[in-house]
């Protein structure tokens, strides 16, 4: 059926916006597209959450250098036969005090353990411990720690239907254990260094001061393996 001029509709016509508005959208647009493009552009480095951490890790790197320094130095003195020691506190406008050799003892054991990353918290010997308190105080799991009570290696008590550890006889254990690792460290360190002077090669005094330090427990393996690694990456951009 053929269509006459009548019936056809006329087509929708699509808007436009008007000059003004367009203008408006555009100008709109591009200054949102400006603004990204400018904050993409800003600088990032160093914020202060990244320089605040970069500040801790120099200080905890600082204060770890400290103590293995000082624990060489008590060491020596704790070979002298004397009774008491003179300490002096820098922070505390040069104060000088005495120490007795009891305590040193015990200051210069806990800076060698906080330089193996352990955690050290002081205990009376007159005091006995829980299973989960000896436990941590060895470093070591409790069902490790029962099974060291049930050998008999650690001395203890009931008390009801719980365990009371002995603080004098976990310290001996724990000196044993101590004794019996530097034993293993010195013999590894005699065969690391008459396996490579067996082939010909020569030990540096550097590497032989670090190796004396690991059987003495004052470096773990983390830390021989870092010190070694940073002192031939040196040499070689030397």
């Amino acid at each position: 059926m053929p269509v006459t001029h009548q019936d056809q509709k006329p087509a929708k016509q699509k808007k436009h916006p008007t000059g003004d508005s367009t203008t408006t959208v555009s100008s709109e647009i591009e200054t949102s597209r400006t603004r990204k493009k400018v904050q993409r552009k800003r600088p990032t480095e160093n914020p202060p959450a990244l320089r605040g951490t970069q500040a801790q890790r120099t200080r905890k790197e600082q204060r770890k250098r400290s103590v293995e320094e000082a624990v060489p130095c008590l060491r020596d003195a704790l070979t002298s036969s004397a009774e008491t020691f003179h300490i002096t506190v820098a922070e505390a406008n040069k104060v000088t005090m005495e120490v007795p050799r009891e305590a040193l003892a015990v200051l210069m054991e806990t800076m060698a353990l906080i330089t193996s990353g352990r955690t050290v918290e002081v205990i009376a010997k007159s005091v006995e411990l829980s299973t989960i308190q000896a436990a941590k105080t060895l470093g070591v799991s409790r069902p490790h720690l029962v099974k060291l009570l049930d050998k008999g290696l650690i001395e203890f008590r009931m008390v009801g239907t719980h365990r009371r550890v002995d603080v004098a006889s976990l310290e001996s254990y724990r000196r044993r254990e101590q004794n019996e690792q530097a034993r293993r460290r010195q013999a590894a360190v005699a065969s690391a260094i008459g396996s490579t002077e067996a082939e010909g090669l020569r030990v540096t005094a550097d590497t032989t001061a670090d190796l004396d330090a690991y059987a003495r427990g004052e470096l773990d393996a983390a830390a021989l393996r870092a010190r070694t690694l940073a002192r031939y990456t040196r040499k070689a951009a030397e």
